[in-house]
């Protein structure tokens, strides 16, 4: 399906549960210029309108987004890293995508996930219950 903010996207039928179904996308994230990976629920007919405002809603926040992520990302430098994040974030990391489980729930889980540039590569997701950040997850 071809979708006027998203772009080209790819249903994803989960049979056993069709209810967690969801389309897929590279989505050229207009605050960064890059394409992010996002996941939206929904049918066979498209993606909910809960899934498409929270993504849509993401460019005007973004700027809160990475405020809230800094310190968890500071936290993973450190440990995994044995330096410090520095003053420019995307110096270091690249801004994969974006995950959103059921936007209906209350609380809202989603998350953010960063991979480092260079060598040793980390992937980073930080996860979100509404908007409060919690640990992050680190995948080597």
């Amino acid at each position: 399906m071809s979708d006027p903010d998203f772009g080209n996207l790819l249903f994803m039928h989960i049979s056993k549960h069709p209810e967690r179904s969801y389309w897929e996308c590279e989505w050229k994230f207009p605050n960064t210029g890059i394409n992010v990976f996002i996941a939206l629920r929904g049918d066979e007919s498209g993606p909910t309108e809960e899934s498409r405002q929270f993504y849509l809603g993401l460019p005007q926040r973004f700027e809160w987004v990475m405020a809230e992520c800094r310190p968890r990302l500071e936290g993973v430098f450190k440990e995994w890293l044995n330096r410090s994040l520095p003053t420019d974030i995307f110096s270091v990391l690249k801004l994969s995508g974006f995950e959103l489980e059921d936007p209906t729930q209350h609380p809202v889980h989603w998350d953010v996930s960063f991979e480092t540039i260079g060598d040793p590569w980390l992937g980073i997701t930080v996860p979100f219950v509404d908007e409060t950040s919690t640990r992050a997850i680190v995948d080597s």
